[in-house]
């Protein structure tokens, strides 16, 4: 007669898991931090040349509606958007999210309107100026959630 054994093996990332100590979550977050900051210069850089390309695509838009042209548009855009709060421009991540609601509502109902697509792409650059205003910043941000509202399906 054969017998059957069941074996249950000791996950040690459980074991580590449930064992207390290890680093306070003040000293995790003053950690990453200070590793936000050593990055912060790559992401302005990466950021600055986004807008770059954001620019270009913009100058080359004609004045009749382009569907993929607004589509390279926006996968330029979304490539930005999570990099403003790194770069010290929070604000630049709204604007970037409501840059892509404009250009997704414009693309499915087949609208467009050139001047409000300049709008947040020279907004994009004026968020990244440093020692804007959080007041200034946010009148901006205000500014473009209308237009891309006015926009919306």
């Amino acid at each position: 007669m054969t017998s059957v054994r069941f074996v249950f093996p000791k996950v040690r990332l459980a074991e580590i898991l449930k064992a207390p100590g290890g680093l306070a979550v003040a000293d995790a977050l003053e950690r990453c931090q200070a590793n936000l900051e050593l990055i912060k210069p790559t992401c302005v850089a990466e950021m600055v040349a986004l807008i770059e390309l954001a620019e270009s695509r913009y100058g080359q838009l004609g004045e009749a509606f382009d569907d993929q042209a607004l589509a390279d548009l926006y996968a330029v855009a979304v490539q930005g958007i999570g990099g403003g709060a790194v770069c010290g421009a929070p604000t630049v991540d709204n604007a970037l999210n409501s840059f892509c609601d404009l250009l997704d509502s414009m693309r499915n109902t087949k609208r467009f309107d050139r001047e409000a697509v300049g709008v947040h792409v020279r907004a994009w650059r004026l968020l990244m100026t440093p020692g804007l205003p959080p007041a200034g910043a946010e009148a901006v941000l205000d500014g473009l959630l209308k237009v891309s509202k006015r926009y919306a399906a």
